[in-house]
């Protein structure tokens, strides 16, 4: 499927396909079919990887919005680090088996550190950072909300 950035990449002069020892994975390649230096990226779009801009790297966000209900308890920020190891369902549940919910970021980043050291490519590790937006002011995330309460 040819997305927008497909598009991008290639009026910039970039590339996009599989790694010989990486097959399935895509990365932005230069145009003289040379990988770029550095770790390889599976992505379009960062920021502060200047020296690949030039080959449609771009930091330009899509936007998407969606509204957030009574239901909805908190959002989870996180970068490829994190979710390249842990699922969406697992983030969940650090968030509810953490007592204190201010610590909850601090705990996913450590299972996603854990992970990585794992599967034995710690010496390679991605960045992985994380931040948890809660909504409704103190409320336990995992008790219920009554709607009468928010109006």
């Amino acid at each position: 499927m040819v997305t927008n950035e497909h598009n991008w990449i290639a009026q910039s002069r970039g590339m996009i396909h599989s790694c010989p020892d990486e097959p399935g994975v895509h990365g932005v390649w230069k145009p003289n079919g040379q990988r770029i230096k550095g770790p390889g990226l599976a992505v379009s779009k960062t920021f502060g990887d200047y020296f690949i801009k030039d080959f449609g790297l771009i930091s330009e966000p899509e936007l998407t919005q969606r509204w957030i209900s009574s239901k909805d308890q908190f959002v989870i920020l996180a970068t490829d680090g994190v979710w390249d190891f842990i699922s969406n369902q697992e983030a969940v549940e650090i968030v509810d088996l953490t007592p204190k919910r201010a610590k909850s970021a601090k705990r996913l980043v450590e299972r996603a550190v854990c992970a990585w050291k794992h599967r034995g490519i710690a010496n390679v590790m991605d960045d992985i950072s994380a931040i948890y937006l809660f909504f409704h002011g103190s409320m336990n995330p995992t008790r219920p909300l009554d709607d009468t309460k928010l109006n």
